[in-house]
């Protein structure tokens, strides 16, 4: 998760694209501590969570797990949960969480292809330029064994935006917002097949953007 603002235009981003790695590795304990019990004020999440984990196999790979608050919650399911987050910091937390942790860069996953299940990617997308969600989304079906599922999460909104402190840290940071419309035929033209597609509203807890899900599978027939 990660502060969402009103979205300033694309030639304003200037330096938090490139800055990811090194922000979240400097705000990752102030990280750990606010959002690592989060899941207990999003009912909503959790049903989500509850039949995602119900639904796919093992392994399931959370990508840009941070703490590892999502991937622990699968994990309790009873799931073998592997997470992957480019920062060190946050990679190194959730060892003490999940099965295996690993660095790794969403863009070009070092992972054999169909080598999950289930891959959940909860507010890490929007740590992507929009020109490259799409081959995002294709390394997600890469990783996919066909059957699989993703589960993602976004903020919704326009355009893209940038702070410049984050949990009272001056780190830059930016952020994608997305259209679920958008979102959705970005998903399919992934190869994935749909299975729900909706929003809802902030809870009182958390900034005031709707968040944005999707359910979607590797079809079975994928090779």
């Amino acid at each position: 998760m990660c502060p969402a603002s009103s979205p300033i235009s694309r030639e304003h981003v200037i330096v938090g694209w490139d800055q990811v790695r090194s922000s979240y590795d400097r705000v990752a304990g102030k990280y750990e501590a606010r959002f690592l019990g989060e899941l207990s004020g999003k009912p909503r999440d959790r049903e989500l969570l509850d039949a995602f984990a119900t639904a796919v196999g093992d392994p399931v790979v959370e990508v840009g797990c941070g703490p590892g608050q999502i991937g622990a919650y699968v994990r309790a399911h009873r799931r073998r949960v592997v997470g992957a987050d480019i920062s060190v910091a946050m990679a190194t937390r959730v060892r003490r969480r999940l099965d295996a942790a690993i660095v790794a860069n969403m863009q070009s996953l070092p992972l054999a292809t169909g080598a999950a299940a289930g891959l959940l990617a909860f507010y890490s997308l929007i740590h992507i330029r929009r020109r490259d969600v799409d081959g995002v989304l294709r390394e997600f079906a890469r990783v996919l064994r066909p059957g699989g599922r993703v589960l993602l999460s976004v903020h919704e909104g326009q355009g893209e935006t940038e702070v410049e402190e984050f949990l009272g840290e001056a780190v830059g940071v930016s952020v994608t917002f997305f259209d679920l419309d958008e979102l959705v035929a970005a998903t399919r033209a992934a190869g994935f097949e749909i299975v729900f597609a909706e929003r809802r509203a902030p809870y009182a807890s958390e900034s005031e953007t709707f968040r944005l899900y999707i359910e979607a599978t590797r079809p079975a027939s994928a090779s």
